[in-house]
């Protein structure tokens, strides 16, 4: 008696074009093969149903009672597995309602929700997105337990199981109220320090990367405030002395709506690139690939 399991996706290929056919060399034919090969892979077609499957009648095959009952029903797998299973389904970002989700500061969600969400209103009227708050000790496993489909961040990361592409690269610049007398001292850089600053941020540590670069120059800052969400701080700053820096982007994003002056932060500071993260397992996922695009166009382009 013959194992089923032995049987191989091409055999039962064959086996179809064998019914439909009737004829072992156009089979062979159709398939590719030659008639010895097509009569090898009967015989074992043979062994592993316990059953001729087609016998020959004067110069035709014929089917046996057993595959007669057979054709119709490997007729209907094979196109079910072609259909669903080698060929996935298209995405078509016109008609599509799928949720993707993002995991990500508040900082870059101030400056990319907005561009990114008005152009997909555009292209994708029924796609949904969720923004949710970047685990910043876990945003690996964020992606990889599929809680988010996409990650952005400064942070590096060699996860195996990540894919990054870099969206953009950003420094940094300060902004104050419109009539602070610091805008009349901005090439003094003990003027900038003797101001009180806002510092962006999350624990309890009241210093940051200015605090570093004013140290290399021998000078110190104080920082007064200290929020925990980046779009806070503008409003410290239009309604008193504050001095904030953050990156560049942001400012460009925010200081329209503000009563502030941007300019450059008198000490060097670092830059920094923003990294866009998803699951290697999803490489393939056309929906995943389209928003992608879509995110590093819109970084880009801002």
């Amino acid at each position: 008696m013959g194992n089923i399991s032995d049987i191989e996706l091409n055999q039962l290929r064959l086996l179809q074009i064998i019914f439909e056919t009737k004829n072992l060399t156009r089979a062979g034919e159709r398939a590719g093969l030659t008639q010895s090969a097509v009569s090898h892979v009967l015989k074992k077609l043979r062994h592993s149903f316990n059953d001729s499957l087609v016998i020959r009648q004067g110069n035709q095959l014929v089917l046996t009672p057993r595959a007669e009952a057979l054709k119709p029903q490997l007729g209907r797998w094979l196109n079910d597995f072609e259909r669903h299973i080698l060929h996935q389904e298209q995405f078509d970002p016109g008609t599509s309602s799928r949720i993707f989700y993002i995991a990500t500061s508040d900082l870059v969600e101030q400056m990319l929700a907005g561009p990114l969400l008005t152009y997909l209103g555009r292209i994708a009227p029924n796609i949904r997105v969720v923004f949710t708050k970047l685990d910043k000790r876990g945003f690996a496993s964020q992606i990889e337990s599929g809680e988010v489909d996409f990650s952005i961040s400064v942070m590096e990361s060699s996860h195996p199981s990540l894919m990054v592409t870099t969206l953009y690269r950003d420094d940094f610049v300060s902004i104050v109220r419109c009539d602070h007398p610091l805008l009349q001292e901005l090439n003094v850089p003990e003027a900038f320090c003797k101001y009180p600053h806002v510092l962006a941020g999350t624990g309890k540590d009241i210093k940051g990367m200015v605090d570093d670069a004013l140290a290399q120059v021998g000078l110190s800052r104080t920082v007064q405030y200290k929020v925990a969400n980046f779009s806070s701080a503008p409003y410290i700053v239009e309604d008193s002395d504050a001095v904030f820096t953050a990156p560049r982007k942001f400012i460009q994003a925010i200081a329209p709506k503000f009563k502030v002056t941007e300019f450059d932060t008198p000490c060097a500071i670092t830059g920094y690139a923003m990294k866009l993260y998803w699951n290697i397992r999803n490489k393939d996922d056309e929906a995943i690939s389209w928003l992608r695009k879509q995110i590093v166009s819109v970084s880009r382009d801002g």
